[in-house]
């Protein structure tokens, strides 16, 4: 299973958080290219949520998934032709995910944070 795939299968909720850390892990030691430009069924799309990239934020704080995979997360989503989103949120965090604020920068404390945004707990900062 590609990166791309086990994303779409941990917003499915058909493998969790550590299932998608192995697939990370495996991406990282072979550093394959990831994506599979290839015609999809329109019945495999996944419309992302807020709630799914709360998933992912939830995964870091409890230490299943790295705060530096939100990077490798957030090219995915942006690449890949399974994803697609409506909510400007998602490509909001999406762009504190794919380049990191000094002011934000990747780690477990400021994931809590990325899901306050997703959560609209907080407001994001312009």
């Amino acid at each position: 299973m590609n990166f791309e795939e086990a994303l779409h299968e941990f917003f499915l909720e058909a493998i969790d958080a550590q299932d998608l850390q192995d697939v990370i892990a495996e991406y990282r030691e072979s550093e394959a290219e990831s994506f599979h430009y290839v015609f999809r069924d329109m019945n495999n799309l996944h419309i992302l949520e807020p709630y799914d990239l709360v998933r992912i934020c939830d995964a870091v704080g409890e230490e299943m998934l790295q705060p530096e995979d939100l990077t490798l997360i957030a090219e995915t989503l942006t690449r890949s032709e399974l994803f697609e989103w409506e909510d400007e949120l998602i490509s909001e965090v999406c762009t504190f995910w794919l380049e990191p604020d000094q002011a934000y920068p990747l780690n477990r404390e400021n994931a809590k944070l990325f899901r306050q945004w997703l959560k609209g707990e907080v407001p994001v900062p312009a």
